[in-house]
């Protein structure tokens, strides 16, 4: 599913849905962000039923609140603003957000050659939130520089100041939420 919104608050509450992808881009138009605008309705589409691609209308309205509601107060700095365009994928609605959510923030700067094209990007993309594999996940595991791995996928505590990779956790989440569609849909 695919919404475009006024505010992150408008985001409506299903407890069908498993992940959340938030489209982040600051204030100023480039050819990444333009990319994921271009394949916004079919990305949408491939998720699937389970989860829903946000996008704002207002670009740094929208990746402020979403980096405040995310990753807290203090990390809608220019640290953040370094790794725009980006995806931020989480488990949790906004409204059900907890400290244990899962945040993943995916830098488009480096997805195509990490992925192979943007082709296998939105591809893996895809099957990852569907539950189908963990494939997307794995490609965050082949980073060489643990400093650009931090950058790639951070666990960002609010209010606890502190940064964490933890690859591990992701895949087990995904595994666990995997499995939880799987009982729901027998």
């Amino acid at each position: 599913m695919g919404y475009v919104l006024n505010e992150l608050t408008n985001l409506p509450v299903d407890e069908n849905v498993h992940f959340y992808i938030f489209v982040v881009n600051g204030q100023f138009r480039e050819p990444l962000y333009d990319m994921i605008e271009q394949n916004f309705m079919e990305l949408a589409r491939s998720i699937g039923n389970h989860a829903v691609i946000a996008v704002g209308t207002d670009k740094q309205r929208f990746t402020t609140s979403v980096a405040r509601k995310y990753l807290g107060e203090g990390n809608s700095d220019a640290s953040f603003q370094n790794m725009l365009p980006a995806l931020l994928i989480t488990n949790d609605h906004p409204e059900e957000l907890r400290q244990g959510s899962l945040r993943l923030v995916v830098p488009l700067r480096d997805a195509e050659a990490r992925f192979g094209g943007w082709h296998n990007f939105f591809a893996l993309l895809s099957a990852f939130v569907r539950g189908e594999n963990d494939h997307f996940v794995k490609k965050f595991e082949q980073k060489e520089n643990l400093l650009d791995a931090a950058n790639a996928i951070i666990d960002l505590k609010p209010g606890a100041f502190g940064v964490a990779l933890n690859v591990n956790e992701l895949v087990r989440r995904w595994q666990k939420s995997r499995t939880a569609r799987l009982n729901t849909s027998s």
